[in-house]
């Protein structure tokens, strides 16, 4: 294995951690959290901050992300360009559910959420955002797409990012994993009940490009006290969404032929 730089992971670790609080965050906290000593967690913040990565609110002395971090975020996002069929796509499927709405891209071996079109409700998963690759054996999104890509390419994926386990439901065994990517593929649609985020229950479907390999996924996320009573209505919205999309994609497909 190459050699790391400590240093670079653990101020890699404090953006990660920064991009998750909605709020900006105390040093004492961040610290405690992330398991750094005191004095290393202001030589970080400090050298983040000059440079322009993070961000010092003079009122409470506490840390945000700082402007630079948005232009990485575009950066990133113009490596992967997604149609505008697509986004109008996800706006829609938020609107006639009236949840929270996701898209993701297949992006090289990463599956990444691009757009999120977010609900009124009180209850979201805060910890998704834009860019987000990792868990695919606990999202509805990662599922729906891994349940398409042959039982080589999924023992791959997980023995270079192993299961973890996120919630007491979270599925951390290649069997138990195996098993509900089989269950998607028959379904058409996968299923994350609170496995990666308590209280939070989503579903989603793969959508394909003009090959028939995996493209991306759409999901939408509903509290879980309420799931089961929108579960079928859900369901039909987001499978009809991802047939939408794979439509969508070839249209496209046939117009860059055409010229």
């Amino acid at each position: 294995m190459a050699e790391l730089l400590g240093t670079v992971r653990r101020a890699m670790r404090v953006l990660d951690y920064l991009a998750e609080r909605e709020e900006p965050v105390a040093i004492k906290q961040l610290a405690g959290e992330l398991g750094l000593n005191i004095s290393s967690a202001y030589h970080l913040m400090n050298t983040l901050a000059v440079d322009g990565y993070v961000a010092r609110d003079d009122r409470s002395g506490s840390y945000g992300l700082g402007a630079k971090t948005a232009r990485l975020g575009d950066a990133y996002s113009r490596s992967w360009p997604v149609e505008p069929e697509l986004r109008a796509l996800v706006g829609e499927l938020g609107a006639r559910t009236g949840e929270s709405a996701y898209l993701a891209m297949v992006h090289r071996k990463d599956v990444v959420i691009t757009d999120i079109v977010e609900s009124r409700q009180r209850v979201r998963v805060h910890a998704l955002h834009r860019g987000y690759s990792a868990d695919l054996h606990a999202r509805a999104l990662g599922k729906a797409v891994l349940a398409y890509l042959g039982a080589a390419a999924v023992r791959e994926h997980f023995a270079a990012h192993p299961p973890r386990r996120i919630t007491q439901r979270t599925l951390v065994t290649m069997t138990a994993i195996e098993s509900d990517l089989e269950r998607v593929r028959r379904r058409g649609y996968g299923e994350d009940l609170e496995e990666f985020c308590e209280g939070v229950c989503c579903l989603g479907a793969a959508f394909f490009a003009y090959d028939g390999s995996p493209a991306g996924s759409v999901s939408v996320s509903v509290p879980s006290f309420r799931y089961r009573a929108v579960r079928s209505t859900v369901r039909e919205a987001v499978v009809e969404a991802a047939r939408a999309a794979t439509a969508a994609l070839d249209t496209v497909h046939r117009r860059v032929l055409l010229g």
